[in-house]
């Protein structure tokens, strides 16, 4: 009875989980679309999708980059790395596909450069940074696996014994760099509508909607244990 419990606990965690990945790619495809600035993690992918004839769609580009980002943990940590954690495999697909369809489904969400137009599109930017942060939230209290991003930041912490903010500050600033390298190179400008002031907002009004979400998600545990449930359901 036991085992069946925590096999239907998994599937509620790991289907929250998959809920929680669209929640971001939403968020995320949401606040792009706001054009005042990509969020860093999807500038370079987003840019590249962008170069006239890239063979790949913004989807396409993260499923690589997460890729190559597993392949960096597994070279860093070695022995250490969790083989449970090649399932970031799995994710990195659903995350791409999740970031095609949500970019598809907020195409419409692009408003002109009027004041009321930039008004619109800061609330458009900070209403995607919220459910990105949602999501975010989630993800992390459904304790199942790391996204790719989170999984690259934990092992250079863990290697180089660096805090893992300090890790995520530098990777994020390493990120936008190299999206401006590529506006360069590709568009032969910087162009504030890939990389601007949302860009530099998102830094930290995500992380802070996280830690704003973050206490309220105690529900969340509840509904995963299912003894929890069961005792509640017998008490009333």
């Amino acid at each position: 009875m036991k085992q069946a419990r925590n096999k239907n606990e998994l599937l509620r965690r790991y289907t929250v989980f998959f809920i929680s990945l669209f929640l971001i790619a939403l968020g995320t495809s949401l606040a792009i679309r706001a054009n005042l600035g990509s969020s860093p993690i999807s500038c370079p992918p987003y840019i590249l999708s962008l170069v006239p004839g890239s063979p790949l769609t913004m989807g396409e580009y993260i499923i690589c980059i997460q890729i190559l980002l597993i392949l960096t943990q597994i070279v860093l940590l070695r022995k250490d790395y969790e083989m449970i954690q090649l399932l970031q495999i799995v994710i990195s697909l659903f995350f791409g596909f999740y970031t095609d369809l949500t970019m598809w489904m907020t195409v419409p969400f692009q408003f002109d450069s009027t004041p009321t137009g930039y008004f619109i599109r800061f609330v458009q930017l900070c209403a995607g940074g919220a459910i990105m942060a949602f999501g975010i939230a989630l993800e992390v209290h459904c304790k199942v696996l790391l996204m790719a991003y989170e999984g690259f930041f934990l092992a250079v912490s863990k290697t180089f014994n660096i805090e893992f903010g300090k890790v995520k500050i530098g990777s994020d600033t390493t990120l936008v760099i190299i999206g401006i390298i590529c506006c360069f190179v590709f568009f032969g400008h910087w162009d504030w509508k890939l990389i601007g002031i949302g860009t530099l907002f998102s830094m930290f009004y995500v992380g802070s909607m996280v830690r704003l979400f973050n206490p309220h998600f105690q529900w969340v545990e509840t509904f995963f244990q299912k003894s929890t449930i069961d005792k509640l359901i017998i008490s009333s």
